[in-house]
């Protein structure tokens, strides 16, 4: 399998590490829940929510920036808030749930769904009530604009903060 359950160790370190390194706030009605003066992109993903949606183009979206964003052999966390969390290595087949999901999905349809780097540079950060995805860090950003992604064409919205 690819994504390999981290450890109650490692975990409490990377969530502690997360919510101190973006004042990361949990609500289902109070937004951002994390604050950061890292270069961001905020995606609206909406539309994304309808039943007719294909997650396939958002999850090779995902795979491509997280190709861009780390080295071979690098192993990025995925974290499912308030639930087990994972590493993986974005250029192995991703494990699928029995929902055809990732073992913890890009688009967050129920909790905050997070991929990162593991030196926290390069975050996707999901976000289920406020119905967006961040993107955070120095090169997603970069790579997220020189890719020119057609965002509409994947029923997202584009806006910088």
């Amino acid at each position: 399998m690819n994504f390999r359950k981290i450890e109650q160790q490692e975990y409490d370190k990377v969530w502690d590490k997360f919510y101190d390194s973006f004042n990361f706030k949990p609500s289902i009605n109070s937004f951002p829940a994390i604050k950061t003066t890292i270069p961001q992109l905020k995606l609206d993903i909406k539309d994304c929510f309808s039943s007719s949606y294909s997650f396939y183009k958002l999850e090779l979206l995902a795979l491509n920036l997280f190709d861009k964003i780390s080295k071979p052999g690098d192993r990025l966390y995925a974290l499912d808030w308030q639930h087990e969390c994972y590493d993986f290595d974005p250029r192995q087949e991703m494990d699928r749930n029995e929902f055809g999901e990732w073992i913890i999905p890009i688009l967050p349809n129920g909790d905050y769904f997070i991929f990162l780097t593991k030196d926290f540079k390069n975050i996707w950060f999901g976000h289920p009530w406020e119905q967006t995805i961040t993107l955070i860090g120095n090169d997603i950003v970069k790579y997220a604009q020189q890719l020119k992604i057609d965002f509409n064409s994947l029923g997202i919205s584009e806006y910088n903060i």
